[in-house]
């Protein structure tokens, strides 16, 4: 293995090194995805994030402007986490829902043929890794967000919907999405449409650390929500076998921040809670969003692949507390030392 430590963690030549280390007690598996977070211009978090295991970022909620500066920060630096975007979400015109669901900015569409051009400025020019539609209604009619996701498509890129509603997730399905987030918390997901999300593969990320934060303060602005519908969601759609990410919902907001990294492992130890087994919450933050994201060579430990990895000190298939005692932290094969030892 290598090991990396300069000012902003780019290794030169005397920090090349071969070593051996102890990982006698230990466990060595895939860096963590963390599945949903919002950077905005805090490039700040990816080392933090590593601190904590994350080597892949997946953020579906910053702009365009802030992807650019967030890449320009990272160009050339190989010990930083993996960053993939969507860039702004497209939505309706309701500012207000806007805002509540912790939206900065969006691409605003009202008719189909605007949805197809948002699209495809977001993949053609701005070189978005997948793209992300607010389904929450009252908002954009499904044969726009179905324009929005068929363009999406053809241009062979997923689509993720934003849905909170029971109402919108059936919309989601109807409409094609590849991915919803995060899960119901108006009411009691139907038993049908958690196995029809099931039978179709469609990627669930729940982000329960942060709807825990965010239901009171939706439902103070007269939003119905109630915490303990997203919970029995999330058991329904691993029942039906649902593929599940872990998303912390990391975020710098004043009103609803969760921290990067750390939150990671309060959405894992949210998922255990809402009754999935230790093994089901690490494939959540390894090969689950690897296969949905089509993210070749992360969430595996494999000849051949990029090292991303981390050491913690116990089994996590035992107790899923180990978690929080990382011993090291790769990336890229560069063993970035500076933080998992200072953490």
């Amino acid at each position: 293995m290598a090991s990396a430590s300069t000012s902003r963690g780019v290794p030169g030549p005397s920090s090349i090194l071969n070593e051996s280390l102890d990982g006698r007690g230990c466990t060595v598996m895939s860096g963590l995805i963390d599945s949903s977070v919002d950077v905005g211009f805090a490039s700040q978090v990816f080392a933090h994030s590593e601190k904590y295991g994350v080597t892949t970022i997946i953020d579906s909620t910053s702009s365009e402007s802030e992807y650019r500066a967030i890449k320009h920060f990272m160009e050339d630096d190989p010990t930083l986490p993996s960053y993939f975007t969507s860039g702004s979400a497209i939505a309706s015109d309701n500012d207000g829902l806007n805002h509540l669901l912790n939206y900065r900015t969006v691409a605003k569409v009202s008719t189909p043929a605007e949805a197809v051009n948002a699209v495809y400025t977001k993949i053609s020019l701005n070189k978005a890794r997948f793209i992300k539609v607010i389904i929450d209604q009252p908002g954009l009619t499904l044969e726009v967000m179905s324009a929005a996701v068929k363009e999406a498509h053809r241009h062979g890129k997923l689509a993720i919907g934003h849905a909170t509603q029971t109402e919108s997730y059936q919309l989601g399905v109807d409409a094609g999405f590849d991915v919803l987030t995060p899960v119901p918390v108006n009411g009691s997901i139907d038993d049908d449409l958690a196995k029809t999300i099931g039978s179709k593969g469609i990627g669930i990320i729940p982000t329960l650390a942060f709807l825990e934060k965010a239901v009171p303060q939706w439902t103070a602005h007269g939003i119905q929500s109630d915490f303990a519908f997203a919970v029995e969601a999330v058991k329904k759609l691993n029942a039906a076998k649902a593929p599940i990410c872990a998303g912390s919902g990391a975020n710098t907001s004043a009103a609803l921040a969760i921290p990067f990294g750390q939150g990671l492992h309060e959405e894992l130890r949210a998922l255990a809670r809402a009754g999935l087994s230790n093994s089901d919450v690490l494939k959540a933050a390894t090969t689950e969003p690897t296969k949905i994201f089509g993210l070749a060579g992360r969430g595996v430990v494999e000849v051949g692949q990029p090292a991303d990895m981390i050491m913690v000190e116990g089994n996590p298939l035992d107790d899923l507390d180990v978690m929080s005692r990382i011993r090291h932290v790769w990336v890229r094969g560069l063993r970035v030392s500076q933080y998992a030892e200072d953490r």
